[in-house]
Parts: C-alpha cells; structure tokens; sequence
C-alpha cells in the first residue's frame, strides 16, 4: 500500500482525452460508487479540457471540483498529447549522432516498404512515398567510433568528433538530441561518453540514449524509437509540468500519474524520460478497463470495441492478459505509429478512421464511410457549429436512435434538421437514393467495416470469436454493438454498467497499477545457459523494484513478472512467452519450450512449428508492477423480470436496418433499470452519456453489477 493509499483520502479518478470528447471517472472508495463525465476536447488547450472534466466530474457528485480534488489520493491520465504532437509533426526540433557510415539510417528505413501500409496502398509500391524522417539529414551527424556483435571497443570514440558534432547541431538549434550508436545494447560505454560531453556543453538539452530507453537488437527500430522520444519529450515535459500545477492549485495533493502504451502507470514527472511509451496512452484505457471487468466477472478472453467520436478501436484480452505488440521481429505483431515501426512494449489495439464524427461521401458514385473526422470542432453537422459533411452520428439521429434533446445527459442539443440537409445535399441527392436510404447505407457501411475489422484481428490471427465475450464502450458504441457484434459469432456481448461505457477508458485509467517494462536483447541457443539467464533476470529485477519503491510503491505490492522472446533457429518471427522465476529444472524448461511451440501454431497454424530446428532465445523481459488497491464494484441483488414501468419514458420513431418504415420503439431510462431487469428489442435504452439500442431478435439483460448483456431473444 502506498502512502497516498493510506492517507485517508475516498477517490480515484481517471481521464481520458480523445479526439472528440475528453472523459472522466471517479470512484468513491468508502461506498464503492463510481461517478463519470463527458465534455468536448478543447483541442488547442488539452489541459484546459481535463479542467472541464474534473468541474463537469464535481458537478455530477454534487461537491466542487476542489473538494473532490482535495480528496483524492490517486490521479491518472490517459492522453493524446504525444501521438498527436507525433502525427501533426509538433515535437521538437531533434539532432542525432550515430556511427559513422549510418547517416541515412532514418531516410532508408527498411527493407520492406509496405510495412505499415494497407494493404490496399502495399498493392501499388510502385508509387509508395516514405514519410519524412523526424530528424531531418542535415541534423544528423556521424561519429567515428564501434562496438562489435559481443560488445567489444573495436574503434575508439573520438571524441573531438563529438564535440563538434554537438556544436553543429546547437548551432543549427535544436532542443532535443538522440544518441544511437550501433551495437551499443551490448555496451553502452561510447553512448554514456557522448552524453557527459553533452551535459558539459548543453547541460539543459534533452537527451536520449539508445542503449538506456530501448536495449534491443534492430539498428533502425532502435534509432527510431530513441528519436520519437527525443521529439516528443520536451513537449510533454511541458504539458504534464502545467496541468500538474493546475491541479495542485486547484487542492490536489498526488503526484499526476500518466498511463502508458502497455497499460501501466508511471509518474508524470518521470513521463518524458519515456515519452515514446505514452503514444497510445488514452487507447490503452479501454482495453485495461476491460481486463478490470473480466477479472471482476470471471472472463478471460474478451475483445474490446472502442467506438467514440474519431475512431473506432479494437483490442483483445486472452486467456485473462492483454495480447502485446512489442515483439522486434514478428512483423504480425510489431506496433506501428503511421509508417513507423516501434521497439516499445504497446497494447496491441488497431484502430480505423469509424467513430460517431466519420464523414460520409461520395466517391465516384460510391458512398464511402470515413476514415476522416468531423472532430469536436466543427463537429458533425447536428452539432450546429458549422459543420456541413454527413457523419455517423447525423445518420445515428436522422434513424432516430439518438435523442437529440438527451444528448450528453441534455447538456448539448443536437439539430435533426442539419442533419437531414447535410446527408440530403451530399449523399442522397448525389446517389439519386432518398434520404433514409442515405441514412442506412452510412450506418450500415460503418457497421460492416467495423465487424470486418474484428475479424481480421480474431479469425486472421488464430482466434476462435465463439471463446471471447464483445465488450463495447465509448459514446457510440452501445448504438452499434447490436448491429455488428452478431456478425462476429462471439460467446456473448457487454455494455459497461449504468452508462459508463461512455467513459470507460477513463475508469481503465483509473484503476491502472504501475508498471514499468525492461527489456534486454540475449542471444542464446538451447540448451540455456542458467546462470547467464538468470543473472540477466535478476539484474532488470532489482532495477524495476528499484523504480517501484522510488515511487513509494512497498515491497509487499511489487509483483515481477519474466518472459522471454523465442524462436525457431534459422527463422525471425518471435514469440514472446512466460519465464518462470529462479534456476529452471530440465522439465521446467521443457515446459517453456512446449509453451513456445503452443503460442506458435496457434499464431502460425496447427503444423507450422519446427520442432528440428531447435529453439533459440533473442530477448528476456521484465515487468515490474506495483499493484494498487482496487475499487469494488457494487453488486445488486437481481430481479429477473421485464423492466419496470418507471424505467419507461414514451416511445420515439425509430428506423431499424432492413426495415421500409419508422416504427414506434419503447424508449427506457437507463439509470431506472435494476439487476436482472430485462429489456426486449426492439427498443432505446438511455443514459446522460451513451444510448443503447437493442435490435430485433435481441434482447438486453443487466446482470448484477447492472451491466447489459445482450441475448438473442427466446
């Protein structure tokens, strides 16, 4: 337990900026209540927006948003700060000294030019243009130095060099510098010499070093890495620095915490150390918040559906752990920002341009949904804030599954009308189709793309979606589940309780531990050396409890997990699988090796493992976790009856897929159902943030923690 646990203090909170809407959560520890809020992302002032949160937070309690800060012991963020300074080209202007003879590192990239490209556009190769590196040619200088395979000085620094590489880069103005040399994973001594002559000559410029942020094999997923975080750093540094002081004048007494890429926690003033771990902070949330779930409820495998107002985000839970992407050659697998391939541990979450803002056109006489956005501003077109372009949810509100007057609890009242003109003007007048037609192609299309997604990610990649549970969450993601869950055959389909789903990414946030990964590169053919494995082990060990204890984490708290990256000799596709602690027996490490071999020809196929080749080992791992107290949710005790008449509130015209005309649909009061209520389709379920709409055919039942579950109806 944590000082900031013991100090008596009642709420968690967690926020989550996204593209369109920026959430919070609060948890109630003394009464095991949980709270959330919802407002628009004030898109030039980022801090600005989680202020509007935590007052919209306040509100929603009945208490000022002082009282609730002064009474909070832990506040965590999830943000797009770093992905979108990465995407828009915002960081800072960022040097780099590498080898000499390695200058074009960044320019060149890799072999492969349609990685991270889809495969519509790997078609066309021909033509495929690579993206600007972040550090342009003229900011990068050689050095002469080298460090072998086995880490051996083979070519001494130069020093003088160095000088005057860091001299032409201060003069050319930089403000932040990467250091990447090749092999220095295996001895960083020449990396830590150019950083001491930096700090005599630019004690204030911000530096990253290879060998200390990202120690793996991979010369330009490494450079790469190393540079993002260089180019992101001061900006975030920045960021978290003012919203931290914000929020201490404002009576709050924690430390900000910031959530990373693979769902842990660090402290937001150790953030920017690692700013390249935060890019898909806020994705992260949805996918931990739904672990948090599954480990409530007793599921183990869970995909996870993210449909808010900008995109439409898909991760996986299996077998009761987040699936990763961080493996360095397992191309399947490895994370991608845009083109750029990533040596960091990330969430494996895959997210295409279909949220509620998704603008919908026509493209040579073919309606077409997305992948750009309307945004928070101007919004779609029934925001009434000059947009013009058709979105999802203008579609959404002319169907009559969205209220305009119950929108964000009745806090933003949508405009049926705009919407009717922008989908009449720009798609059915141009298709020469009627404006409800227009409305359905743009619902169903968006609907279709996002269940083919899914099974891409599922069926593709080996996964049975009979053995996984749908959870789906974010603003517009109760409307759709009903719509494109069933086309994935999945076991049963979940709508967080009481209208969280709209901040569910928060609540992720919110009940995230700490957690800090290490990685170290150790080729090592079997039979394995143990001594040699286990002192690696040992070493990132200490140096993750280290860490957690630093950030008052206590012993009895900090959990070490081992893994280990593995492969099939002669071939370059690893598999990153658990390592048990301590001196392994013989049967010990034959049961990782039949781990290995099962992980395999489930991602490759039954047949596909070379079992002749013999194993071989590319990386160790360790994730150091402090684990902090989780809150409860409350249970209900359960009804099992239809839901009761004060849930009702009238019926509105709804018209439903497939259908020709509007039918009259029972509309019910979200907040009014109990545990075990049941609700028919078709009908509207409504909640201040999130709608729910159960199809024909379904059914939705809340089960004991009034979550919706949805059935096929009897």
């Amino acid at each position: 337990m944590t000082a900031n646990e013991k100090s008596g203090r009642r709420y968690i909170i967690g926020v989550d900026i996204g593209g369109t809407f920026t959430d919070a959560a609060a948890f109630d520890t003394s009464r095991d209540v949980y709270y959330y809020s919802k407002v628009p992302t004030s898109g030039d002032n980022p801090t600005a927006g989680v202020l509007n949160a935590i007052d919209s937070l306040a509100q929603n309690m009945g208490i000022t948003s002082e009282d609730l800060l002064c009474d909070t012991w832990k506040f965590a963020h999830g943000t797009t700060h770093a992905v979108n300074a990465l995407l828009q080209r915002r960081g800072s202007k960022t040097g780099l000294i590498t080898t000499r003879g390695f200058k074009d590192h960044l320019i060149v990239m890799n072999a492969n030019r349609g990685r991270g490209l889809p495969k519509f556009e790997q078609r066309d190769l021909a033509r495929v243009v690579k993206p600007e590196p972040l550090v342009p040619w003229d900011l990068t200088e050689e050095v002469t130095e080298r460090i072998d395979f086995a880490g051996r000085a083979i070519v001494p620094l130069n020093e003088e060099e160095v000088r005057g590489a860091i001299r032409s880069l201060l003069g050319k103005g930089i403000e932040a510098l990467t250091v990447s040399f090749l092999w220095s994973f295996k001895n960083p001594y020449h990396e830590q010499s150019v950083k001491k002559i930096v700090n005599e000559m630019a004690p204030d410029l911000f530096v990253t070093l290879s060998s200390e942020l990202v120690p793996v094999i991979g010369e330009y997923e490494r450079t790469f890495t190393s540079v993002t975080n260089s180019y992101l750093a001061p900006a975030l540094a920045r960021y978290v620095d003012v919203l931290q002081k914000r929020l201490t004048e404002k009576g709050l007494t924690c430390p900000l915490l910031i959530m990373q890429s693979f769902g842990g926690l660090i402290p937001a003033a150790e953030a920017p150390r690692q700013a390249v771990t935060m890019l898909i902070s806020g994705l992260a949330g949805g996918v931990v918040g739904s672990h948090y779930l599954g480990e409530l409820m007793g599921y183990r495998n869970i995909i996870t559906a993210d449909m808010g107002g900008t995109s439409f985000e898909v991760g996986m839970v299996h077998e009761g752990e987040p699936i990763m992407a961080s493996y360095p050659y397992a191309p399947r697998l490895a994370p991608y920002i845009s083109r750029w391939r990533l040596s960091v541990p990330t969430i494996d979450i895959t997210a295409i341009g279909a949220g509620g803002g998704s603008i919908a056109r026509v493209d040579a006489g073919v309606l077409k949904v997305g992948p750009l956005s309307a945004q928070a501003v101007p919004g779609p077109a029934c925001y009434g804030r000059g947009g013009t372009e058709p979105t999802v949810t203008d579609a959404d509100l002319v169907l009559g599954y969205i209220n305009p007057d119950n929108f964000l609890g009745g806090r933003m009242k949508l405009h049926v009308e705009l919407a009717r003109d922008a989908i009449r003007t720009r798609i059915a007048d141009p298709l020469g189709i009627s404006l409800t037609e227009a409305a359905q192609g743009i619902f169903k299309i968006v609907n279709s793309e996002m269940a083919d997604l899914m099974r891409k990610l599922t069926i593709e990649k080996g996964y049975d979606p009979r053995e996984f549970i749908l959870v789906a969450f974010g603003g517009a993601g109760p409307v759709h589940i009903g719509a494109f869950g069933p086309q994935m055959g999945v076991s049963k389909m979940l709508i967080p309780g009481r209208g969280f789903a709209a901040a569910h990414s928060a609540l992720g946030v919110a009940v995230a531990d700490m957690r800090q990964s290490y990685v170290l590169s150790e080729y090592m053919a079997a039979p394995f050396d143990q001594t040699r494995v286990n002192d690696a082990f040992r070493g990132m060990e200490s140096k993750g409890s280290k860490t957690l204890r630093s950030w008052g984490v206590e012993d009895d708290q900090i959990v070490l997990k081992r893994s280990a990256d593995m492969r099939f000799k002669r071939q370059v596709h690893t598999l990153t699988v658990p390592w048990p602690s301590g001196v392994l027996s013989e049967s010990e490490l034959t049961r990782v090796e039949a781990a290995f071999e099962a992980a395999y020809e489930a991602q490759y196929g039954q047949g596909a493992a070379y079992r002749e080749a013999g194993v071989e080992l590319t990386a160790l791992r360790v994730e150091a976790t402090g684990f902090a107290s989780k809150p409860m949710l409350k249970k209900y005790g359960k009804d099992f009856r239809l839901a009761p008449p004060e849930a009702c509130k009238g019926k509105r015209r709804v018209l439903f897929p497939d259908c020709d005309e509007y039918v009259d649909t029972p509309l019910f009061d979200g907040d009014r159902l109990r545990s075990g209520n049941v609700v028919p389709g078709p009908s509207i379920i409504e909640y201040s943030g999130t709608t729910v709409v159960v199809y024909s055919g379904q059914r939705a039942v809340t089960d004991e923690y009034l979550n919706l579950i949805f059935e096929k109806e009897e």
